[in-house]
Formats: C-alpha cells, structure tokens, sequence
C-alpha cells in the first residue's frame, strides 16, 4: 500500500488573497453518507493550514466508483469501525470557500477505509470527486483562551427533509472543541436544521442526550468523535 503521509504536514500559510488566507497543505477528511448521498467534512485543528472546519456534499466523478464507495460505508455502518477518509492531493483549502475568488469544485483524492492516519487501508486512488454543495465553511480562530457559547450547535446534513438516514454535525467555535459526528437512522419526521442543546460540563453531547431531543425510535450512532487534535 502506499505511504500517506501524516495531515499535519504542509506548508503554513505563505500570504493573503484578498480576505482568504493561503491554507496549502495535506487535507484529510472524513467520508461518510448513506443510500442517499455522500458527505466530507475536513478533519480539522486550531492551528494553520487546517484551522477550519469544512463540510460538503460530493459525488465522485465515477459512477461504478459512487455505487462502490456507498455500498461500503453502508456496509461498515454497524460496526467497530464506520469511519472512512479521503485524502486530497496537496491544495490550498481557502480555494473550497465559494466566497474565494478562485473557487473550486472539484478535488483528486484516494480513498481510505478507515482512518488514513491510524491504520485505514487504501481502496482507490486519484479518484475525482464534485464538490455539489458547501453545507460549512468555518474559518477557527488560532487564540486560545476565548469564551465559549454555553450551547452546542449541531449541523444536520440530509439531502431530502424527509431521509430516513440523515446527520449531525457538532459546529466549533474555538479550542478545545469536539469534532464530533453523528448518524442518525429510521427518522421518521423533518428535522431543524441546527439542533441546540447545552454544552455543559463537556464539549460535546453524548448520542444519548442527542437522542432525548429527536423524534422517536431515531437512532443515533457515533461515527466519529475527535477531541485530541482540537486541544
């Protein structure tokens, strides 16, 4: 299998274009979706080139690919290990904001199932992907120390309102935070787009207490959940 190297390698930012700062670097992302579609969201940290928190949905460019990558993942859904990752050639990330001048919509990356830092196995490589519609772009701040909201705000990504899978995306404010995403099964009403609950003591709300404000027999299972990178 080819070496990937580690996302915290890459340039740091080299300069400003107009009001978005150069983020050239190694991108890794998390892949997940269902039946319905398919989702990345940046694996991001507080400091550059990877200080923001990204979430799009996609389709690759091949449909035998599409058809391969979502029988996959809807395969390890219930499992120990559901996570999977796309690694984007070297790219400035600033470029995937559609308020940047030179915005893009489409990346080459090689597909991981797993995490491509932590032992994911390589599927397919130099793979197109389309980027179809930015749900976040999230610049973090590099401060420390700032005041957080003393509520957490989770993101839902769905395609149709009325999508029996659909998920949840906890939105960072600044550090420490929880990368922290969440699938959501048999939903059985439409959604709010934002799902407010309280922050306190942790950064983050367990798939319990995400569970106690959605409809009934939603279930909730943790896809992902990254605490030491955002410290």
């Amino acid at each position: 299998m080819p070496s990937i190297n580690s996302h915290a390698t890459g340039r740091q930012d080299h300069g400003q274009h107009d009001e978005h700062p150069v983020k050239m670097g190694l991108h890794g992302m998390l892949l997940f979706g269902s039946q319905y579609g398919l989702f990345a969201s940046h694996l991001p940290m507080f400091h550059q080139p990877h200080n923001a928190q990204v979430v799009y949905k996609l389709s690759f460019a091949d449909p035998k690919i599409q058809a391969e990558v979502v029988k996959g993942i809807r395969a390890s859904a219930n499992s120990n290990d559901p996570v999977w990752t796309i690694v984007p050639t070297t790219f400035d990330l600033s470029l995937l904001d559609p308020k940047h001048p030179q915005h893009i919509t489409q990346l080459t990356v090689d597909v991981v199932k797993g995490h491509f830092e932590r032992g994911g196995k390589m599927q397919w490589q130099a793979q197109t992907i389309n980027v179809d519609k930015m749900e976040l772009f999230n610049p973090l701040p590099l401060e420390s120390g700032l005041v957080k909201e003393a509520n957490n705000h989770y993101l839902n990504l769905n395609y149709q309102p009325n999508d029996k899978v659909q998920f949840l995306v906890n939105t960072l404010t600044s550090r420490p935070d929880a990368d922290h995403i969440v699938r959501l099964d048999e939903v059985q009403a439409p959604l709010a787009k934002t799902i407010i609950l309280a922050a306190e003591p942790h950064l983050f709300n367990t798939e319990a207490q995400l569970s106690s404000v959605l409809p009934a027999h939603t279930s909730v299972q943790r896809i992902y959940l990254e605490l030491g990178e955002l410290k």
